[in-house]
């Protein structure tokens, strides 16, 4: 699109992998075994920073991977994808995140969230400083750390069928400026219109005002507990009693999860620390009752052994299992028939980086000819789209920790620093 900028910044590090499978492969067993008893399946299975497309029948295995987050709504695959923009200047950086969705069949984008801010500074800023001109930011005398910083981010949390989690967090620290900015908090979006839903939207008026309440007074008990805690001594929790006070519920700022593959609400307070940094904290996911749109999202999230050895999707004619390695940073991803016929058999299908999201079948109804063409496009340009670097990944690590009270919560800081650690 005219205008944006089509380098990555100092600040917001663009992680877009190679394709890891660029070509089709075929698994290896007995020609004849493979040809009497492995399943007519084709599925995408998500799983660490990658999308699997997976092929099977009569002529053998195909598999293909991409970096690219698809999700499936009403029969429709949805790429989500972040594009960044900015400028950089000898002492001042700016750097923006926009979420996107593009509709594979009808190859148009709907931008899902943007935040005015960064750009607006930019504005500003150059209108201020008439003399100063743009830098290459990957310039070896590039300054680490400017005086002028304002940037926002997005991390992308989790999506179930029409909608999508994220966070976006925000940092405003300009030289000679008002005063520092810096603020986080979380958001649902219905990836098909870019709308921004609130629990009632998702959940109906009496499930939500019921959840809130819960929610609410969850985070009266957390607190209580953290100042029993503080006040006993715990060293931890005597450091987060010194914040406790800024943190404010807000029924709005919360995302959908899933436990054992039922609906969930995770809510993330914002608060600020001593130094005027963004902290959240996250309260413990509070299950729901399912509403309508739960029924086809249940089916592509995964199902754990009791004994959390193995993880399943279970499919009429066949199942994919995913069996974790020892320390638990990969998945072994295999194939079974579930029809009987010719005994029981298992053909590998790849080695995939941990943990498995979700599992969108696509044989039944099966994909037709324009929109698996269209799918093969969206692996084949899912590093670009018009000029953009894009990105589209979940949380690959966790920002950094500050000291917990016991139990379960989590209170992370949010502030976003000149030289981040590459996720």
């Amino acid at each position: 699109m005219p205008g944006l900028s089509q380098r990555m910044t100092r600040h917001l590090r663009v992680k877009a992998s190679a394709l890891a499978m660029a070509v089709w492969g075929t698994a290896c067993d007995a020609p004849g075994e493979l040809r009497q008893a492995l399943p007519a399946a084709e599925f995408l299975f998500a799983a660490g920073d990658s999308t699997y497309w997976v092929r099977s029948g009569g002529e053998g295995m195909r598999v293909r991977s991409a970096p690219i987050l698809l999700t499936q709504v009403d029969g429709r695959l949805f790429e989500i994808f972040i594009g960044d923009d900015g400028a950089e200047y000898p002492d001042a950086s700016f750097a923006t995140a926009r979420l996107w969705a593009r509709s594979l069949q009808a190859r148009d984008s709907t931008l899902l969230f943007a935040d005015s801010t960064v750009l607006r500074e930019l504005t500003d800023w150059r209108r201020r400083h008439p003399q100063q001109t743009e830098i290459d930011p990957t310039d070896e005398d590039v300054v680490d750390d400017p005086q002028t910083v304002v940037q926002d981010d997005i991390e992308i949390l989790d999506v179930h069928g029409p909608y999508l989690t994220f966070e976006h967090l925000l940092n405003v620290d300009i030289d000679g400026g008002p005063e520092h900015i810096h603020t986080g908090r979380r958001y649902v979006v219905d990836v098909r219109s870019g709308r921004v839903m609130s629990l009632g939207d998702l959940l109906g008026p009496k499930e939500s005002a019921g959840v809130a309440a819960r929610a609410r007074a969850s985070l009266t008990q957390l607190i209580d507990s953290i100042r029993t805690a503080g006040n006993g001594g715990d060293d931890r929790a005597a450091i987060a009693m010194e914040t406790l006070d800024t943190f404010t519920f807000d029924s709005t700022s919360f995302g959908i999860t899933d436990l054992a593959r039922e609906p969930a609400v995770a809510f993330m307070v914002p608060g600020r620390g001593l130094d005027g940094e963004a902290l959240a904290l996250h309260l413990p996911a509070i299950g729901v009752s399912p509403p309508v749109w739960w029924k086809p999202v249940k089916t592509t999230l995964p199902e754990w052994s009791a004994d959390s050895s193995i993880v399943r999707w279970d499919r009429s004619s066949y199942r994919i299992a995913a069996r974790p390695s020892p320390d638990g940073d990969a998945l072994a991803l295999v194939l079974s028939s579930r029809s009987g016929v010719g005994g029981q058999h298992e053909w590998p299908v790849a080695t995939v980086g941990a943990p498995a999201y979700q599992l969108i079948a696509l044989e039944s109804p099966p994909l037709d000819s324009a929109s698996r063409a269209a799918l093969a496009r969206a692996f084949d340009v899912s590093t670009a789209l018009d000029g953009m670097v894009q990105r589209a990944r979940y949380r690959g690590t966790a920002p950094r920790s500050v000291p917990e009270a016991p139990s379960r919560w989590r209170l992370t800081s949010h502030r976003v620093t000149s030289n981040p650690v590459a996720p």
